[in-house]
């Protein structure tokens, strides 16, 4: 980033000078909209063809439902995955995709 000099006779990046009529609380606003919550799950449009065991998570491919989504749990080798039809309040802040595949 290029140095500029100031007024005052000291050397300031370019993004400290761009950034000074900026006001905190739109700073807090901007990295609120970028910031994910950690503890949301991801909705998927396809079940993945491998999974880590006991892990879980949520299919939107339209095979529940309206208002359903599929929860798919991961199991050790050679055993069947657990799937069941859950509501969509289930999801922990999850982004709900409005169209299914």
């Amino acid at each position: 980033m290029p140095a500029i000099m100031c007024r005052s006779g000291r050397w300031r990046t370019a993004g400290a000078a761009a950034l000074r009529g900026v006001s905190p609380l739109a700073v807090l606003v901007a990295a609120l909209f970028m910031a994910q919550p950690s503890s949301a799950q991801k909705l998927y449009s396809y079940e993945p063809l491998m999974m880590d065991p006991y892990s879980t998570i949520y299919v939107n491919d339209g095979s529940c439902s309206a208002g359903k989504v599929l929860k798919v749990q991961g199991v050790p080798r050679n055993q069947r995955r657990k799937k069941s039809c859950v509501p969509m309040s289930d999801l922990q802040g999850a982004p709900r995709s409005g169209t299914a595949r």
